[in-house]
């Protein structure tokens, strides 16, 4: 009797142990997963890779990623907006925590908060706007440049430029585009009018899209070259560096070097900072392409429940040919470290 009260109490412990152990093991199994889980899935929606800001961009967010610890799945949209709308859908099917969207168009990818509602992912939109308003629902914040300070600003340098030249507020101006839908676009022509609207002896007389690319540029100019003759053209302005090198390009090809120095731009590549230097560009903007930190970084916030703020900026930079020393300063430091904005 002995012996079995004794076999009967072993096999007691015996089953205790076990069952002790299984449940500290699956306590350990559900850590691991909530660990794992920890390596969040962004996707990142690129408007376009076809010039040195959005090759930069692109970089800097796949950088931030990696530095953050996270995947990051991406896609180039090329310049057109059904693709980049199917390739929402696509990275949207692969079930990301985040989508990060750089809108090609305002209005067109506006219908992207809508299939991040049905997928209960949340959105942030980066670079460019949409047409809804960031903070309500699945669309959590949006982080832009304020290209209607940086329009303001060449707006400001053109009235300048034309008061030196004339002694009043008085010219002619070419605008080299880039995309007429694109927000930066959209919103650099409003702070260019804010300024404009006190000067109505300034006219714009001729405006030619050059699609954000140098050779945009050159075609564009070369048209307002054939189309107006010498003195009839007293300011050249365009929205992106490429463009205003390729403008730049052409005057030269073409002879029209009266155009050199009343030359101004947004975009800060390092060619257009040495053409400031040089006295051929009378004022750069620098709208930086770094929105890697800020994003991805928002992005995580979001997912771990904490609040960020609705409309995030990142500054903008001012190059002027009255001040080459300090374009030199920032030109020197950003080579040194071989980047190009």
């Amino acid at each position: 009797m002995k012996n079995v009260k004794f076999y009967f109490v072993t096999v007691i412990l015996a089953m205790t142990f076990i069952l002790y152990g299984c449940s500290d093991d699956a306590g350990k199994s559900k850590d691991s997963k909530n660990e794992t889980k920890q390596r969040y899935l962004i996707a990142y929606a690129q408007a376009e890779l076809v010039n040195a800001w959005r090759v930069t961009n692109q970089k800097d967010m796949e950088e931030w990623a990696k530095k953050l610890g996270v995947d990051l799945i991406s896609r180039n949209a090329n310049q057109n907006t059904a693709q980049q709308l199917a390739d929402v859908k696509e990275m949207l099917a692969s079930k990301p925590d985040v989508l990060i969207l750089s809108p090609l168009e305002s209005k067109a990818l506006d219908s992207v908060v809508g299939l991040c509602e049905k997928a209960n992912i949340p959105l942030i939109v980066i670079d460019r706007k949409i047409d809804s308003e960031p903070g309500h629902g699945i669309y959590k914040t949006q982080i832009t440049q304020s290209h209607v300070i940086s329009g303001r600003l060449l707006a400001e340098k053109a009235v300048e430029l034309l008061k030196n030249k004339y002694g009043a507020p008085k010219g002619k101006v070419v605008h080299i585009m880039g995309l007429p839908n694109a927000s930066p676009v959209i919103e650099a022509k409003k702070g260019w009018g804010q300024v404009m609207m006190n000067y109505p002896e300034i006219e714009t007389i001729a405006v030619v899209e050059g699609r954000f690319t140098e050779k945009g540029g050159e075609l564009a100019m070369e048209v307002a070259l054939k189309k107006f003759s010498r003195g009839e053209i007293d300011i050249v302005h365009t929205d992106y560096s490429a463009m205003t090198m390729g403008a730049l390009n052409t005057i030269k090809k073409a002879g029209r070097t009266e155009l050199l120095g009343f030359v101004l731009g947004e975009g800060g590549h390092y060619k257009a900072i040495e053409a400031v230097i040089k006295g051929e560009i009378a004022r750069e903007t620098q709208t930086p392409p770094y929105f890697g930190e800020l994003a991805i970084k928002s992005a995580l916030s979001i997912l771990k429940g904490v609040d960020v703020s609705v409309r995030q900026k990142i500054s903008i930079k001012v190059f002027d040919s009255s001040d080459k020393e300090s374009a030199d300063k920032y030109l020197k430091k950003i080579r040194n470290n071989d980047a190009e904005f």
